[in-house]
């Protein structure tokens, strides 16, 4: 029994976003590690492009309208937390799923 989650909702609810994904996956034809690992650098990737692109923004509409600055600055670190958020687990998810989807039938496929 986990004290942050006593009953479970919150695994039950990672348990099918992972599913989720595992299907998009299966049907999008990602069969083998090579593009699953293609496909977890391009996630990182992009994740990193959006903060890049979050930072700025967000610094400069605080420098541009001083009367809503923390408003600002409270609403592009929720917006960059939940992209970071958002990625990882992802992430996560994919690495699952080269455990437990390809690694059952083998690396056969790679070469």
């Amino acid at each position: 029994m986990n004290i942050n989650d006593p009953f479970g909702r919150l695994q039950k609810q990672r348990d099918r976003e992972y599913q989720s994904l595992a299907n998009t996956l299966r049907d999008a034809g990602v069969d083998n590690r090579r593009d699953a690992e293609k496909l977890m650098e391009t996630l990182a990737r992009r994740g990193k492009i959006g903060l890049l692109f979050i930072v700025p923004i967000t610094l400069m509409l605080a420098a541009l309208l001083p009367d809503v600055q923390i408003f600002v600055f409270v609403i592009g670190g929720l917006i960059a937390a939940w992209l970071f958020k958002t990625t990882t687990r992802s992430r996560q998810y994919i690495e699952r799923y080269i455990e437990e989807e390809l690694s059952q039938e083998g690396d056969q496929r790679e070469f």
